[in-house]
């Protein structure tokens, strides 16, 4: 077995005649002879892992008793260890204080553990108490190296922290100080409790204390009585719950789970049971079949660099993934080439409907950067559907087209008064000039048709508004049958608009063949007639055309009404989906409307120190203020309607967003926590199944935030669903006690694969050693994993 399919139920707290010392006649049945009843209620209770621990007492030949099932296929046990409960004193704050003292040893070297009972006596075979009947604390630390057995310590702790009365022989007992000693110095592998309604109490203390990841508990039945198993004895009636322990079922499997929390639990929930996952990986290379089983949570691919590990991932998802599209087909070629050239072939194919997600080397980073979190397969159905603008954006509209034409009409006017121009008052007597004037009085109005194309247009445009929301399922029947009569109404009107538009083109077109005839008979009539005819037609052309223009020009203005900027106040809500400690929300660029907005599209395109609105401004001063703006005075009312409507668009735009609750949800959380958003939702994802698969988290995220928070993350993914990792960390592999690890070596030109969980080693390799001597870090990483203080247990 090279990885944990599922976790083990244990016991490392039952008592057997060596404790008659000190439990007396408590302990009568529990003989070598009785130790197949034993068995039996452990069999019965499912117990896979176990240890008899006496008090101050080891015995060898009970010991090696129990062991005997460890092969028995009728029996659960499969795997037993030497253990003693030692009875030591320690001093505190509360002064001389005796603790009961679980150690359990490694079972490998058998000559050793024979020898246990050996240090625990003098010559004359009394127990070596140097305090009564305990041992000091450095006496005990003293035993402990003569036995010279890598060790776990379990403390009793049977009250919880909480209580105000803990139980004789508790850890707490010490007082808070040596207490505290005990928890920062990882003194204890693990506390030990035994009533169920404590673990609740336990949970919440250390919750509130911050002290989850310093301090483990685990529970023993402390059984005197193998009859009554797993009662204390027939009295006992304690709501006892056995621990569960993620580990192969070995010492060094044990010292894992004992020193990482999520590895310890009173329920056996260390993964999915209904995930899909993917059982093992087939692999041939140079003709050697490899068949390397995963783990159902986190499985991590190690190796030297340019080995294939990125390539590894990408075969078995038969090149799908990349950020825009399938794997570039260069990059597939060369993948193939390197198979190909090391005889390496991977008959193992992860289905896409198996794999959760594939984040790419350095992918995450880009999601966000490249403003990608909306597209992204994994983060969009988290948002909300986008906002609705086009009801702001028309009602700001329609105040800007208000203000624009009157500007146009205003600098059209501007216009016609400068090209009035000026003539000289003759003095002739024009009343008998013999000419003929020719005013051109009668024009084309293309304002007109203009104005009955924008009505058609827009009915045709709300038209197909309405059609849009017709075709929603949602719509009710009856509001269905009302939209379709506004419908019809609308379409009757727009063909009555596009109608008035050709007739108006019409007399358009007429008005130019008649100004177009006058014209030629104004240039025959001028060749044939003396030059002082000609002044005098001219002259009284001037005057007609003046007097027309003027009286045009006051009859426009008289209609030109100054506009202001006002429109009714409007809120924008924010659209927000609350997804654990984020909120994903759907906004557009600004939050509400009103006339300060309105004034502002106009004011922010003005240069600094700008007094004027540009409804007060001429043609000239706008031209002068306009920001950035170097072209002629007549395009810069143009160039200003440009620029609003770009900012108008950009305003009004949909923006996705992702925020920590509380916060601000129209600023942005900063880019430094991105890939922690980003995996925090992928850790509390439980409504989709499949592995998830990333090469080298580490590229998106700092030393501080993996030791902070990531590696948490990751614990919590793998007892969800599975997981396949590539790493160059030791953090992502020792800190984060993988389930299993793939390392693919290579000696001279041949390529080989070693693989097994953290714990795992056989005669050939040792998993803690490939990552000691292969990945950079590895060594000083595990030191710090396996610190003990004044004990052996260098695992």
């Amino acid at each position: 077995m090279k990885v944990v399919e599922s976790g083990y139920k244990i016991d490392l707290h039952i008592h057997s005649v060596c404790s008659r010392a000190k439990d007396k006649g408590k302990v009568a049945f529990n003989t070598i002879d009785n130790i197949g009843v034993l068995a039996e209620k452990l069999n019965a209770n499912g117990v896979q892992m176990c240890a008899i621990t006496d008090h101050d007492a080891f015995g060898f030949d009970m010991y090696k008793a129990l062991k005997a099932y460890e092969n028995d296929e009728q029996c659960s046990v499969i795997k037993v260890f030497p253990g003693i409960e030692f009875t030591v004193e320690f001093i505190g704050g509360n002064g001389p204080t005796v603790l009961h003292v679980i150690a359990v040893f490694n079972d490998e070297d058998e000559a050793k553990v024979a020898k246990i009972a050996d240090c625990l006596v003098d010559d004359k075979g009394k127990t070596v108490y140097d305090k009564n009947d305990a041992f000091s604390e450095e006496k005990f630390l003293s035993i402990l190296r003569s036995i010279d057995l890598d060790t776990v310590l379990i403390v009793h702790q049977k009250s919880s922290l909480t209580s105000s009365r803990p139980y004789k022989n508790d850890a707490k007992t010490v007082g808070e100080e040596k207490f505290q000693e005990f928890v920062y110095t990882d003194y204890f592998e693990a506390f030990e409790f035994k009533n169920r309604k404590n673990e609740v109490f336990n949970k919440n203390f250390l919750n509130a204390q911050d002290l989850t990841e310093d301090i483990r508990f685990i529970t023993g039945s402390d059984c005197h009585d193998w009859q009554y198993y797993p009662k204390e004895t027939e009295k006992d009636n304690t709501d006892f719950v056995y621990t569960y322990v993620k580990c192969l079922p070995c010492f060094r499997g044990l010292v894992m789970a004992i020193t990482d929390h999520r590895r310890i639990k009173t329920v056996n929930s260390f993964f999915n049971p209904t995930e899909t996952y993917t059982k093992s990986l087939q692999i041939t290379i140079d003709g050697e079949a490899y068949e390397i089983p995963l783990s159902r949570g986190i499985n991590v691919i190690i190796g030297d660099n340019s080995i294939g590990k990125s390539l590894l991932l990408h075969k078995l998802t038969e090149y799908r993934k990349q950020q825009d599209g399938p794997l570039n087909k260069s990059v597939v070629r060369g993948y193939d080439k390197y198979l190909k050239k090391h005889n390496i072939e991977i008959g193992t194919t992860i289905p896409a409907a198996e794999v959760f997600a594939f984040d790419m080397q350095g992918e995450i980073r880009d999601k966000f950067e490249q403003q990608k979190i909306k597209s992204d397969d994994f983060l969009s159905p988290y948002y909300p559907a986008p906002i609705k603008s086009g009801a702001y954006k028309e009602k700001i509209q329609r105040k800007l087209n208000v203000i624009f034409a009157f500007l146009e009409e205003k600098y059209a006017l501007e216009l016609l008064e400068a090209q009035l121009g000026r003539f000289k008052i003759l003095d002739e007597d024009i009343e008998q000039a013999e000419s003929i004037s020719f005013v051109g009085s009668v024009s084309k109005n293309n304002r007109r048709v203009e104005g009955y194309n924008n009505i058609s247009g827009d009915l045709d445009n709300v038209v197909e508004e309405i059609e849009t929301i017709m075709e929603s399922p949602w719509l009710e029947q009856d509001d269905r049958k009302q939209l379709e009569y506004i419908i019809k109404q609308l379409y009757s009107m727009s063909i009555r608009y596009e109608k008035k538009k050709k007739r108006a083109e019409r007399e358009n077109t007429k008005i130019a063949l008649f100004q177009n005839a006058v014209s030629k008979f104004k240039q025959k009539y001028q060749s044939s007639v003396s030059d002082r005819q000609k002044k005098l037609s001219t002259y009284s052309e001037s005057i007609d055309n003046a007097a027309e223009a003027i009286a045009s020009i006051i009859r426009r203005r008289e209609k030109l009404t100054v506009p202001d900027f006002c429109i009714e106040k409007e809120t924008i809500q924010i659209q927000t989906e609350r997804v654990h400690d984020y909120e994903f929300n759907s906004r557009l660029g600004i939050t509400e409307i009103d006339e300060e907005y309105v004034k502002g599209l106009f004011a922010s395109e003005m240069k600094k120190g700008t007094k004027k609105t540009v409804l007060e401004m001429s043609q000239d001063e706008l031209s002068e203020r306009l920001s950035y703006y170097t072209g002629a005075p007549s395009e810069a009312l143009n160039e200003l309607k440009t620029r609003i409507q770009e900012k108008l668009d950009d305003d009004l735009a949909n923006k996705f967003t992702i925020t920590q609750a509380g916060k601000d949800r129209t600023q942005e959380l900063s880019s430094g926590l991105d890939a922690q958003i980003y995996f925090d939702i992928l850790s509390y994802e439980v409504n989709h199944d499949g592995m998830y698969i990333i090469d080298q988290p580490e590229d998106n995220i700092s030393q501080k935030a993996v030791r902070d928070y990531l590696l948490d993350r990751f614990k919590i993914m793998g007892e969800h669903r599975q997981v396949l990792m590539v790493t160059h960390r030791p953090q992502f592999i020792v800190n984060l006690d993988v389930d299993n690890v793939i390392f693919i070596g290579k000696d001279d030109d041949r390529i080989y694969i070693q693989s097994g969980a953290l714990e795992y080693r056989d005669a050939d390799y040792n998993i803690l050693d490939i990552i000691s001597d292969h990945i950079e870090g590895g060594l000083d990483t595990l030191r710090r994993r396996w610190k003990r203080y004044e004990k052996n247990a260098s695992v």
